[in-house]
């Protein structure tokens, strides 16, 4: 091999080691694509009026709606669900009177605990998930119940 045809070797050598360091960079990006996506949601093969009964009437006990109401503003729901004008996010009017028929067979409480703490178990028609899915990590059970009343204080009417 001549001088003139080494360069051209190493050059062709690095392109090689790119195309497979970037091959294999693509292959674990797909592989943790595929992790997410097909994660199971909590209840999924099992979802029933039960799913999360029972989660929902601790967090439910002692639940105080003004507590709640503190807890939306603190966390910034208000922003996106309030004031915004529907087009990004489900607001909350009239939420009382349709979370019961989000997913039957859940109740509107156990709807609205799913929807806080899992929030791309179930997306509302015409919405992409853009709200945090960390909740479960940063609320405790109360604090959720608290939520929860909040949130069933959004009836057609208020």
């Amino acid at each position: 091999m001549s001088t003139r045809e080494a360069p051209a070797a190493d050059a062709s050598s690095r392109k090689r080691g790119f195309a497979v360091i970037a091959l294999l960079a693509l292959v674990a990006f797909a592989a943790i694509l595929v992790v997410i996506i097909l994660r199971p949601a909590p209840g999924d093969g099992e979802l029933n009026a039960e799913t999360y009964a029972e989660a929902v009437a601790a967090a439910l006990e002692n639940s105080d709606s003004e507590i709640g109401a503190d807890l939306v503003y603190a966390l910034e729901c208000n922003l996106c669900h309030l004031q915004g004008d529907g087009s990004q996010s489900p607001l909350f009017y009239g939420l009382a009177d349709i979370a019961s028929q989000r997913r039957p067979p859940l109740s509107a409480e156990q709807y609205l605990y799913e929807a806080t703490l899992y929030p791309d178990a179930h997306l509302v028609e015409g919405y992409t998930n853009a709200m945090p899915n960390n909740y479960i990590d940063r609320l405790s059970e109360q604090e959720v119940g608290h939520i929860i009343a909040y949130l069933l204080s959004f009836t057609d009417g208020a």
